[in-house]
């Protein structure tokens, strides 16, 4: 689940995760262009724009609501075609931002 206020974009992208759960190494290449959708709970609530290859999507929150991006792709796995999908559920907040706290990111390559 993501949170977003209004005017910010969240830039959403595939990541491939092997049977641990871990980024894939090498990543497999799908068979298509993986294909985006979102249901805003009011079509003003924001703007979203896929890349032209899949890859990843754009939305830009424009006021409060709720949004559930999905994605599905296929790919090869041991000699069978494999669709996967994936969903987030997107809260977009006219709240300002408050200071709360900080985090380490991990970025496992």
């Amino acid at each position: 689940m993501g949170s977003v206020n209004v005017g910010h974009t969240d830039t959403l992208t595939i990541q491939q995760l092997d049977q641990n759960g871990n980024p894939m190494l090498t990543p497999v290449p799908y068979t298509a262009a993986p294909a985006w959708t979102d249901a805003p709970s009011d079509p003003s609530v924001d703007t979203f724009v896929a890349a032209a290859d899949g890859s990843s999507a754009l939305l830009t929150a424009l006021a409060p609501g709720t949004d559930t991006v999905s994605v599905t792709a296929s790919a090869v796995v041991n000699g069978n075609t494999v669709s996967f999908s994936a969903s987030v559920l997107v809260t977009i907040s006219a709240a300002p931002q408050v200071l709360t706290s900080i985090s380490i990111v991990e970025n496992i390559q």
